[in-house]
């Protein structure tokens, strides 16, 4: 999520809304983003996990959701699927290279 932050205002600039969605319970995704200093909102989809159910991103073997960033247009269509579990570097940039895409912004 780090690296959603320190990009946050790249996303702004593209006219986009950042919103981190956990499988932990509040207060516990609170603390998270807390820590991290995030600059955008950390929700939590405990304890029915709705959101993540919807979404498909449920992880059996680890019992917790996959890494994953949908990019919706402001239709609510999903223009981009990110996932990645090892380098949130990479998954912020290649999240954000959609957003700039489907905006118009990129560079």
């Amino acid at each position: 999520m780090g690296a959603f932050r320190d990009s946050y205002e790249e996303f702004q600039k593209a006219n986009t809304e950042v919103i981190g969605i956990s499988i932990d319970p509040w207060p516990s995704a609170g603390i998270f983003a807390k820590s991290l200093k995030l600059l955008f909102p950390m929700l939590s989809d405990w304890p029915q996990n709705e959101v993540i159910k919807a979404y498909d991103v449920w992880n059996p073997e680890r019992y917790t959701a996959r890494r994953t960033t949908f990019v919706i247009d402001k239709e609510g269509i999903i223009r981009g699927v990110v996932e990645s579990d090892t380098d949130m570097d990479i998954h912020a940039r290649d999240s954000l290279r959609i957003v700039q895409e489907v905006e118009g912004t990129r560079t």
